[in-house]
């Protein structure tokens, strides 16, 4: 919550910064209900768990989160994806359009790495008890 003139209110937007050697970075930004200038917030979290909190008005404010918002910029454009991650997978579930004797859906099991490539290891085979 920002606070201005005495009163609490929530932030307009709200972003996740890269890390820079912190564990956790985010900037709350917003303008103030009774007199409307900018009000800015910067809560950082370091590696031994402590909380710095900076906060900004007017002008400070608006610089301070149009920076963060080039920082954001330059974080969305780093490229995901490379060829250590081809050698981690995980299971996933792909759901087909065949239907099995009880009219369900016959799912197909898949192997996936961290670059979205997929390999079908098989179909999974439901047993249904009788009652």
């Amino acid at each position: 919550m920002l606070v201005c003139c005495g009163l609490q209110f929530f932030a307009a937007k709200k972003i996740i910064l890269p890390q820079k050697d912190m564990l956790y970075r985010c900037l709350e930004y917003g303008f103030c209900p009774s007199c409307g200038t900018d009000v800015a917030r910067l809560v950082e979290q370091n590696r031994s768990y402590d909380i710095f909190v900076k906060e900004a008005r007017g002008i400070k404010a608006k610089r301070i989160f149009e920076k963060a918002l080039k920082q954001r910029e330059k974080l969305k454009s780093v490229r995901q994806g490379s060829k250590i991650a081809e050698n981690y997978y995980y299971g996933d579930f792909r759901k087909t359009r065949r239907k099995d004797s009880n009219n369900q859906p016959i799912y197909l099991q898949i192997k996936k790495n961290f670059n979205n490539k997929s390999e079908i290891l098989g179909e999974v085979v439901t047993h249904y008890s009788k009652i």
